[in-house]
Formats: C-alpha cells, structure tokens, sequence
C-alpha cells in the first residue's frame, strides 16, 4: 500500500455492493441472505483470481478490494467485466436460483493521502452508481471519458 501512496505503484479501491440484498433478505429470509453473501464472495474471489487483490468483507452487502498494479481506467474495466461475470451466476437457495447484480465504486490510489480519503472516494463512487441505476461501475475514470 506505501507503494501505491508513494506513486511507485498504480493501485485502485474498489467497494463492491450487492443490489438489493435487503429486499432479498426480506423475501427469503435472513438464512438466504447470509448464503448470498458467502457464495457471492467465493464468486468474487473465484472470478478475480487473475488480479493482484486483496478483498475483505467490509459488513453488511459490501467487499472492499484493494487492486494492485491497476490504475483506475484498467480497474474500471476489469470489474465492469466482473460485474458482467458476476451477473451471470445465479445463487441457488432451496432450489430456486436468486440473480445477484452489484454496483461497485472504483479510486484510484495516488499521491500523499490518508487510505481513508481514497475508501471515501470509492465510497462516493459508489453512492453514484447506486443512484444512476445499480448494476455499474463509477470510477474518477468514468467521468474523465464522459467529459470528452
């Protein structure tokens, strides 16, 4: 991580959110909701085993993943693909298969700031995905190609 704030490294920090797990919780229980939970982060771990990552759960429908070696425009399209991965692998739960989308913040890691300042970026990011329609991923890299 000092490298990534040293510039010696390019980083990104990602906070992944379940769509809608409250409403899956609701629906079919809290016992459902933890399973979703589990298998999603096997999933989540499975499909970005190729990446330099770290990933914790952060509590409730989130995962915090520290990537190294991506800067935000490359972290920005790996996970707009594992989004799409992720979208195609529905969760069994006694017998019925429940469809998992996720909105993710993407911060890229540069410069003398705290880590807090850039899980904050990521978590404004993500805030903007969830409010532009859930099921994408917002990044700093977003809005640069937006602007052109």
């Amino acid at each position: 991580m000092s490298d990534c704030i040293e510039g010696e490294r390019a980083c990104s920090i990602a906070i992944v959110d379940i769509d809608r797990l409250f409403r899956i919780s609701e629906q079919h229980g809290p016992d459902c909701a933890d399973h979703v939970l589990q298998e999603f982060g096997a999933n989540l771990i499975q499909l970005s085993s190729d990446l330099d990552i770290s990933v914790a759960h952060l509590g409730q429908d989130q995962f915090g993943l520290l990537l190294v070696g991506l800067t935000s425009d490359t972290a920005t399209e790996a996970f707009d693909r594992l989004r799409y991965e992720l979208s195609l692998r529905p969760i069994g739960w006694k017998g019925e298969m429940i469809n998992i989308t996720v909105s993710v913040g993407v911060a890229e890691v540069y410069g003398p700031e705290t880590f807090d300042n850039y899980l904050n970026a990521a978590e404004q990011f993500l805030f903007m995905a969830k409010m532009s329609g859930r099921n994408q991923v917002v990044s700093d890299h977003t809005f640069a190609i937006a602007a052109h």
